[in-house]
């Protein structure tokens, strides 16, 4: 039996027993095949990772802050002055389009790769491993990436970072411009942190146990996994240093029982990715009470989701010539981002201002076959028109394995 036989397989087995909808096989096999395996993929072929290909998330849009913005956690006596990473504030374009991972910034004039993470395992006694994130941090200083001791980072416009030390931490961390860093003691373990757009807040998402698991392996199939279920999130309030706590347990049972959580673009609420068409995901004011969801964000899976304004959404295409579109919606047209520059776009990570988009794609050859493999691919600046495409890194080796790597951006 092949992985995609196997995967396919335990899927249909989900839907029968998890309210999975039929067919979920199918779909997440076909964007593995086109994308990228996201954030905590067990390995390429496995069954957790066509679940992270399925159900793809987008990062909150952030706003700018201002150079002078102070964080003060009150409750436990801490100040941070300034971002962790400062910028030049010059507005160019900047590139490493020979390397993968960069060493050197990757910045458009609006939005920033403040830091990546490459995913791999740890190998653990009778025969175990545990899926682990390699976190490295831009550093103005030495104008280069440097590997970090955290575990899981997020960056908030502007460059100010958040961190914790373990899979399955006790506290959050904030790192002050000379990158020492200032804790909050949480109520709960928390393994996922995310700013809100305003900057003011951290949410951080609790599990049962660490969801990263304990993997046990046969070849490269997943015979065994630790259980870890959702159990809640807690909410920061960055200046006063204030922490709740609040449960909230996944509704989808196995399939969606290791699920993050996430800002809305104007942090008033916060949701999670659904399986169940048609809506991609379900929203939660701050209390955990289920809400609507705002208009046109639950209508994509692209990581990019709405432009800055609001006035554009990445969509996969509903047309066969390409796979990622920008719609307008206003109108509910749609423009196929075709290939372009010699390279068949995959998948979409984030906006640029309200015309250029930074994505993923693979190098063609021919008219719609990517090169070497549909898995070899780089960060490009594209038109939100389908117009110029220009390279932003070298080309990634294989993005289904172990050592893939994962870019962050924020706003500059």
């Amino acid at each position: 039996m092949t992985i995609d036989e196997i995967v396919k397989e335990t899927l249909g087995r989900w839907a029968d027993e998890a309210r999975v909808p039929g067919g979920l096989a199918d779909r997440a096999l076909a964007r593995r095949r086109r994308g990228r395996v996201r954030t905590f993929a067990v390995i390429a072929g496995a069954t957790a990772a066509v679940v992270a290909a399925a159900v793809v998330v987008a990062p909150a849009v952030l706003p700018r802050r201002g150079d002078d913005t102070r964080i003060a956690l009150a409750g436990n006596s801490l100040i941070v002055d300034g971002p962790a990473v400062a910028l030049p504030q010059s507005g160019e374009l900047s590139a490493d389009s020979d390397a993968a991972p960069p060493t050197k910034l990757v910045a458009t004039p609006e939005a920033a790769m403040y830091a990546y993470y490459v995913w791999d395992y740890e190998q653990l006694p009778d025969k175990r491993q545990r899926y682990r994130q390699t976190w490295y941090l831009y550093n103005p200083a030495t104008a280069t990436y440097e590997k970090t001791p955290w575990a899981v980072v997020d960056v908030a416009d502007g460059g100010y970072v958040a961190v914790l030390e373990e899979q399955h931490a006790r506290r959050v961390g904030v790192l002050g411009p000379d990158r020492q860093v200032k804790w909050v003691d949480l109520p709960h373990p928390a393994s996922s942190v995310k700013w809100s757009p305003d900057g003011g807040k951290l949410l951080l998402t609790s599990y049962s146990a660490n969801p990263h698991g304990q993997l046990e392996m046969s070849g490269t199939v997943v015979v065994h996994r630790s259980p870890a279920t959702r159990t809640g999130f807690s909410v920061v309030d960055v200046k006063s240093g204030q922490v709740s706590f609040r449960p909230l347990t996944s509704v989808d049972g196995d399939l969606g029982a290791n699920l993050w959580l996430y800002w809305s673009q104007d942090g008033s609420l916060i949701w999670e990715t659904q399986s169940t068409p048609p809506s991609t995901k379900r929203f939660y004011d701050l209390e955990g009470r289920p809400r609507p969801a705002p208009p046109h964000v639950a209508e994509t899976y692209q990581e990019a989701g709405l432009s800055p304004s609001g006035r554009s959404l990445m969509v996969d295409s509903p047309d066969q010539s390409a796979i990622v579109a920008v719609k307008d919606v206003a109108s509910g047209t749609t423009t196929p981002l075709r290939p372009l520059a010699g390279h068949w776009i995959e998948q979409s990570v984030a906006w640029s201002g309200e015309d250029k988009v930074i994505v993923w794609a693979c190098e063609l050859e021919g008219t719609n076959n990517c090169r070497v493999s549909e898995f070899r691919n780089r960060l490009l600046l594209v038109d939100a028109d389908g117009g110029q495409a220009v390279p932003l890194t070298g080309y990634m080796a294989n993005s289904q394995e172990p050592g893939a790597w994962v870019p962050l951006f924020a706003r500059r």
